[in-house]
């Protein structure tokens, strides 16, 4: 299972990121409750807390990579 802070950064580099929640729906009510973009709030992160696209260790893969290249 992938950390929140993972969650964050993979929707920042994912393709597929969709956020579910659109502006239309967004009213002083809930805004407290959106957070940044993260997985949590994409249309392919299910209630088991998975991608239904199988993209999170991949996007993870890819920024491990990218990290070490860095170093």
């Amino acid at each position: 299972m992938a950390s929140k802070d993972q969650l964050n950064k993979i929707a920042i580099y994912c393709d597929k990121y969709n956020c579910k929640i659109h502006d239309e729906e967004i009213s002083l009510k809930n805004f407290t409750e959106v957070e940044k973009e993260s997985c949590t709030n994409c249309s392919h992160f299910t209630k088991d807390h998975t991608c239904d696209l199988d993209l999170i260790d991949k996007v993870l893969s890819s920024l491990s990579m990218e990290e070490d290249l860095k170093s």
